[in-house]
């Protein structure tokens, strides 16, 4: 290749170049700038259809997610638990050190499912318990 080609100059002299140190460190300044704004989503691990709400706000601090699925079964921190077992939900909260819950139940569970759930968050220590929704 010739000499001059890619900084459009020819012939002999100091040319222009590319410092590729400052350039890496820009590329690591930005990569540690997304990881850090990124936000995380939690996730209970099964899928549920969510009901619409038009008062639905993100939740940013750090939480404890449970899903109660359309068949009634509730899961928390990847296992299946009963409505009224309040030993695995305080144990998830004191191995994530979060005080708060998202329940994130299926449109079609019953009421009284949702709320016998509720209770038994706020009886295994959970100070706040927050029902998951997409926002419209």
């Amino acid at each position: 290749m010739r000499r001059g080609v890619l900084t459009g100059r020819r012939g002999r002299g100091p040319g222009a170049t590319i410092e590729m140190a400052p350039l890496i460190d820009m590329v690591f300044i930005l990569l540690i700038f997304y990881i850090v704004s990124t936000s995380f989503v939690q996730d209970a691990g099964v899928t549920v259809n969510r009901p619409e709400s038009n008062s639905a706000e993100p939740v940013i601090t750090r939480y404890l997610p449970v899903a109660i699925t359309k068949q009634g079964t509730v899961h928390v921190a990847g296992q299946t638990i009963t409505p009224d077992e309040e030993g695995p939900i305080a144990e998830a909260l004191r191995d994530i050190q979060a005080k708060r819950v998202v329940i994130q139940a299926d449109r079609e569970v019953p009421t009284a499912l949702l709320l016998r759930v509720l209770d038994t968050c706020k009886a295994a220590g959970a100070e706040s318990v927050d029902i998951a929704a997409i926002a419209r």
